[in-house]
């Protein structure tokens, strides 16, 4: 092959290349996530996801790895003056858990920022295994979210709060209020998204949580005290 041969295609590559950066810089706001840019009034952008918990070997009662999969929907709406209303599902088929609220996002260069709060209800049933037992309650998320927009991908630091407002048990026919500590704890999470085909984008996202009360786990009915650290891995295609 000819000097010429190889520097044309030496040269056809970089461009295709170059070509495909571009493309993505400009299109990082309308296929990215968690990385906290400006949504234009009525911007939808949704995700679909699943994460996975190794659980506390006090409440699983063994030091086997158990994966506690949850399956996640989530939806933001661009809202006027930098605000988004945020809502999503998650469940693992005996528990669900509804969240919504909203958060206030900026911009600035390569940077972005993002402040809020989620309300959520959650709900879970048990009805096998001699058991008859209904779990309900209501948490609240303050969250604080930075990111950072590189040539191909972005990455994202999300940490928020969590504090327990209600929560009733009922057995049978038997309803109980219990008495939860108003502060559960606190999380924080990394998550990288890039293209993984032309427009389409997937997350990979760790997380810790530092938590007295893990909610999907609530079917364990663990009566221990303390904070657990509960380490998280997700996986999420943005739709």
């Amino acid at each position: 092959m000819s000097k010429k041969s190889i520097l044309r295609l030496v040269f056809l590559q970089v461009f295709s290349v170059s070509s495909f950066t571009m493309a993505q810089q400009l299109n990082f706001n309308e296929n990215t996530f968690f990385f906290p840019h400006s949504y234009q009034y009525h911007q939808m952008i949704s995700s679909l996801g699943l994460s996975t918990a190794k659980l506390p070997e006090d409440v699983v009662e063994t030091d086997d790895i158990i994966r506690a999969p949850l399956f996640s929907y989530r939806l933001k709406y661009g809202l006027p003056e930098n605000f988004v209303a945020e809502g999503g599902v998650e469940t693992n088929i005996v528990t669900w858990h509804i969240s919504l609220g909203p958060k206030w996002n900026y911009e600035l260069n390569r940077m972005g920022f993002s402040i809020g709060t989620d309300i959520a209800y959650w709900f879970g049933k048990l009805t096998q295994f001699g058991f008859d037992t209904k779990f309900t309650g209501w948490m609240l998320y303050p969250n604080i979210s930075a990111g950072y927009q590189f040539n191909n991908f972005t990455i994202s630091l999300k940490s928020e709060l969590v504090f327990n407002l209600a929560e009733k048990s009922i057995n049978g026919t038997s309803n109980v209020a219990n008495d939860l500590d108003f502060f559960n704890g606190w999380t924080i999470g990394a998550y990288l998204e890039q293209p993984l085909w032309k427009d389409h984008f997937v997350v990979i996202g760790i997380r810790s949580t530092y938590l007295k009360f893990y909610y999907p786990i609530w079917a364990a009915f663990s009566t221990f005290d303390r904070t657990y650290f509960i380490p998280e891995a997700t996986f999420t295609f943005i739709l």
